[in-house]
């Protein structure tokens, strides 16, 4: 149990739905109010630590943007779902976590609606989310979106490419979410490892993009399609300048990299992905153990 008033916006989110009539503010005061839970769950017990903290603010901003009770939201590995169980009504219970009788460290359908399998092992949930997006497809529910999450250690996965393959000849909508924190648990190498290293450190998206960003801004707009129409045509614009040709050339349309740590930036971005009719990426740069700087200087300690 917790000290509800350490937490007066967490513990009363009885359903992760009420995070959608949050103000930005709001979110990133349910943010803090998680990497304090996460603090005092490291004080008693081993924990997924530094990759949960680097998860926060996109974890709030997927269920602030996305209605997980009707869409679905999959996890790669599992392990930086704490966030997840914290707004998903599971607040009361999670100092029981990786207890006896507890909750899971990963995700559980026996725990919530919210968990849809009972994920463990890197690189599966570009092929679930296909699935998923395949069988709504044939069913007839357009309506609904499948997200996956994946981070840039698990994606040189050989079935991350497989399924992101299939889903681009489908042409059905797919969202994959690239959590970039630039490692696993062991240095990273090899193509795609130094491919990513690239589309971070390409000078195009340190500097010269805020430039084009500020004159795209200025740009006028009038009227509701008007404006949806020039606001594509912006972010288009700017998506470009940032690289990702690689997923381009494979048929998804790519966005990225934005900062993962910003929730306004996050939903601003998600709820353009969302109503893209195909598959889509979104690259997000976060911080293994962000807001925790013992675990930013040394993330690979506070993993487990």
């Amino acid at each position: 149990m917790h000290d509800n008033k350490s937490h007066p916006l967490l513990s009363q989110l009885e359903d992760a739905v009420a995070l959608q009539s949050m103000s930005n503010q709001q979110l990133n005061d349910v943010a803090d109010e998680v990497r304090d839970v996460l603090c005092t769950l490291l004080e008693e017990r081993s924990a997924h630590f530094a990759s949960n903290l680097g998860v926060v603010e996109l974890c709030l901003a997927l269920h602030s943007t996305f209605d997980f009770r009707h869409d679905r939201l999959i996890w790669d590995t599992g392990h930086q779902i704490y966030p997840h169980k914290l707004v998903t009504g599971r607040y009361n219970q999670f100092m029981s976590i990786r207890t006896k009788s507890g909750l899971m460290g990963y995700p559980n359908p026996v725990e919530s609606d919210y968990d849809l399998f009972m994920t463990g092992h890197a690189g599966a949930s570009v092929s679930t989310v296909l699935g998923l997006s395949s069988g709504d497809d044939i069913l007839g529910q357009d309506d609904r979106r499948a997200v996956a999450v994946i981070g840039d250690g698990a994606f040189p996965s050989g079935m991350v490419y497989e399924a992101l393959n299939n889903a681009a000849h489908l042409d059905i909508p797919v969202i994959v979410i690239l959590n970039d924190n630039k490692m696993s648990i062991c240095p990273r190498v090899g193509g795609v490892a130094s491919y990513f290293d690239r589309l971070r450190t390409n000078p195009i998206y340190t500097g010269l993009k805020t430039g084009v960003s500020e004159v795209l801004n200025k740009v006028p707009v009038f009227g509701d399609p008007a404006e949806r129409f020039l606001q594509q045509v912006k972010e288009g614009v700017k998506a470009g300048l940032h690289g990702g040709m690689m997923f381009e050339e494979m048929g998804f349309k790519y966005f990225g990299p934005i900062d993962g740590h910003k929730i306004g930036l996050l939903k601003k971005y998600l709820k353009m992905v969302r109503d893209i009719d195909g598959p889509v990426m979104l690259h997000v740069i976060t911080e293994k153990g962000h807001g925790y700087e013992p675990a930013q200087s040394d993330p690979v300690y506070f993993h487990s």
